[in-house]
């Protein structure tokens, strides 16, 4: 039997992207060199995005309102990525990413929502109504008018009837939702620090993410960014080094190598460790595109 795959975003964003040609300099005029078109993001649909690219259907979940939904879906659609969002009387959030001649990347995030609760109803009959079993990735900040234990009770719910559970949130959420116990959870080294309640540097990340998995049961993949990505589980605990590459685009390289290390594991039978091997790899093509764009599959075949 084929298995299935969904995923849940539910503060789905349109991403523009500008550039500047020298360091930015905040409370100033700067100007930007150039810039990218919004494009639809957010942690559950990159991940849609990414296995689509793999040839993996994993249809994307959450809420999408107003003019910045609308062109949501024409980009969804345009992409072939399979959708069943529930529309809302919020407008979806617009985010914006600063990234300077120095690498750095400022951001300014809209909050989302606020989200009818005759509009979550709607949307937990969606996710009622997926067969059982599959994989469940569910991810993102929550917008307004939605409780930050909405994981936890997802993950109780879908558990229940076999389906695997990824959860790629932080703070409070996080929190909530690893009560639970969520199958795989997704933190990047900042998210892992805000879990662990210190600040952590990359060394220290194999040996926090095997105290989470020993602890819970709950396998950990932690990416490092330039200093590459953890992999805690019943295989052993696994880290491997980061590639030195020109950065042009941040957003999305934690949820490609989600979406790598997934299908790598679960639809070409790899090893945790080689799988994690294949995300390290792909995230470093991610970073290597301007804005949200994802890696193609003749990218990740390249690095094979």
């Amino acid at each position: 039997m084929k298995m299935h795959v969904a995923t849940l975003t539910l503060n789905p964003s349109l991403d523009k992207t500008m550039y500047f040609d020298a360091p930015f300099k905040v409370g100033a005029l700067n100007r930007a060199s150039r810039s990218v078109p919004p494009i639809i993001g957010s942690k559950g649909i990159n991940v849609s995005r990414m296995l689509h690219v793999c040839g993996v259907e994993a249809v994307a979940l959450g809420f999408i309102g107003g003019e910045n939904g609308r062109i949501a879906r024409e980009q969804l659609n345009s992409q072939g990525i399979i959708h069943r969002f529930v529309e809302t009387k919020a407008e979806t959030r617009l985010n914006i990413k600063l990234i300077d001649s120095e690498g750095v990347c400022t951001e300014a995030n809209e909050k989302g929502g606020p989200i009818e609760p005759e509009e979550l109803e709607r949307l937990i009959s969606e996710i009622k109504a997926l067969p059982g079993g599959g994989i469940f990735v569910m991810g993102g900040s929550i917008p307004q008018g939605v409780e930050k234990s909405v994981y936890n009770f997802l993950i109780t719910m879908l558990k229940s009837r076999g389906t695997y559970c990824v959860l790629d949130c932080d703070g409070d959420a996080l929190k909530l939702g690893m009560q639970a116990g969520p199958a795989l959870i997704k933190p990047n080294l900042f998210e892992l620090s805000q879990y662990i309640g210190r600040e952590l540097s990359p060394d220290e990340a194999a040996a926090e993410c095997e105290a989470i998995y020993k602890a819970t049961g709950t396998e950990v993949l932690c990416t490092l960014g330039g200093d590459g990505a953890v992999f805690a589980g019943a295989e052993g605990t696994f880290r491997v080094p980061g590639k030195r590459v020109t950065v042009r685009g941040f957003t999305g390289a934690g949820d490609t190598a989600l979406a790598v290390f997934l299908y790598r594991r679960f639809f070409c039978g790899d090893s945790s460790y080689k799988a994690l091997v294949r995300a390290n790899e792909a995230a470093a093509i991610k970073v290597q595109l301007p804005s949200t764009e994802m890696p193609t599959r003749e990218m990740l075949e390249s690095i094979i």
